[in-house]
């Protein structure tokens, strides 16, 4: 059987056909706010239940508790503030007028209506707190500290209704979690591990994919990358999604995974976004939550095992496979972590997704062990370069061997990398 939602309550709060029409056609009368994108892509997550149990963005004593305690005033485990903080006149100009009880038309940048908001709440927005309480750190160097500088100085807490979603990128991949347990249950899934990304796919990835499909108590692995907003150097959507689906056509069994995507705004918050991201996954009726080393991290900002940790002391019921930094090793001629090899450190490649970033850009070889041909021309495209055949594979190096690896891949292990992180 699929686990409950996070505090036993799926909400589901998509208006019907009937309420829809009703509500465009009183749209001229109800006062107007354009909150950004990652901010309306939040009201779908909460009326369609991802962020179970709320209905609605936080009030005031909600997000004093999660940043005090990264649980909610109820106790449940809750560690990232959701919050609506419009910016810019116009919205500044309404949310005066607004009084506890108004119904609020959001509107997206096309003035498409996408969601009813009932005011519950007006207080004033502490950017500074959120910052350092969620994100660790008021550096604006943070990517999500630097967001929240733009945020507007007042937050609105209110109960969200579901008209209809903003564009996303792939409308037929997208999944609520409502349809999620649908198909898993269709599959005969009762165990689900969910996998968290917003990258390519490459070998540290797949080690981690197939080592939990090998565990007896999963029935089907979740694949479920972001793909909303980007920010600066973050794959497109559509490379991250061809990716997945190159690998899944050619290597995975079909009755075996799920491929699904999640448009929301990327939470950089280490080890209490790797707690917010399980949670999600539990509503979505996942049992297993795969947690790799740095997941969600974000320029040297947090412990790279925090992410760990932090399922210790927050249990949420959900099993954390918790995996250690993964390389290649050119004497086991394998993925392995610390675990599993005995090599020294000239004969481990770095599996790192900055590194493959920065060569792509360069226009620098890469490792063929470290990310499939297929995948390396995915992304070699979405850097605007043909895609090249991929490098010769190292030559074999016998585990005796005590002299410095010289294959092309002992390059980057000499110049090091970070480690893996699904996210």
């Amino acid at each position: 059987m699929l686990p409950p939602p996070h505090g036993g309550r799926l909400v589901d709060r998509e208006l019907s056909p009937n309420e829809i029409e009703r509500l465009d056609a009183d749209r001229s009368s109800m006062p107007v706010l354009r909150p950004d994108l990652d901010q309306l892509h939040d009201a779908v997550q909460l009326a369609t239940g991802a962020y179970s149990p709320l209905d609605g963005f936080m009030d005031r004593a909600f997000v004093e508790s999660v940043l005090a305690t990264s649980r909610l005033p109820t106790s449940l485990p809750w560690p990232i503030p959701i919050v609506l903080t419009p910016a810019g006149r116009p919205n500044e100009a309404t949310i005066a007028t607004l009084r506890p009880g108004d119904e609020v038309a959001l509107v997206d940048p096309s003035d498409r209506f996408i969601a009813r908001l009932t005011v519950r709440e007006l207080f004033p927005f502490d950017r500074t707190a959120v910052a350092r309480d969620t994100f660790g750190t008021t550096d604006p160097a943070h990517p999500n500290v630097a967001q929240l500088a733009r945020a507007g100085p007042v937050a609105i807490a209110g109960r969200v209704d579901l008209l209809r979603p903003p564009a996303v990128p792939f409308p037929e991949l997208e999944l609520t979690p409502i349809r999620a347990r649908e198909l898993f249950r269709r599959r005969g899934w009762t165990t689900v591990a969910g996998f968290q990304t917003r990258n390519l796919p490459h070998a540290g990835h797949e080690q981690l994919h197939r080592l939990t499909l090998e565990r007896g108590d999963v029935d089907g692995l979740f694949l479920h990358p972001i793909v909303g907003p980007r920010q600066a150097g973050d794959y497109r959507p559509d490379t991250v999604v061809a990716g997945y689906q190159e690998l899944t056509r050619r290597y995975y069994p079909p009755s075996r995974f799920a491929l699904a995507t999640l448009t929301v705004g990327m939470r950089y918050a280490g080890p209490r976004a790797a707690l917010f991201f399980a949670i999600m996954r539990k509503n979505f009726g996942c049992t297993h939550y795969i947690v790799g080393r740095d997941q969600a991290g974000v320029g040297g900002f947090y412990d790279p095992y925090a992410c760990h940790r932090i399922f210790d002391e927050f249990p949420i019921d959900i099993v954390a496979l918790r995996y250690q930094e993964l390389f290649y090793c050119t004497a086991c001629r394998a993925m392995a972590s610390d675990r599993t090899c005995a090599h020294p450190a000239h004969q481990r490649t770095p599996v790192s997704q900055t590194r493959i970033r920065k060569a792509l850009a360069d226009g620098e070889p890469v490792p063929p062990e470290i990310i499939r041909p297929e995948i390396l021309a995915i992304a070699r495209r979405a850097f605007g370069r043909a895609a090249p055949s991929v490098d010769p594979p190292p030559a074999p190096t016998p585990p005796t061997d005590p002299a410095p690896a010289t294959v092309r891949g002992s390059a980057w292990a000499l110049r090091g990398g970070s480690g893996l992180g699904p996210g």
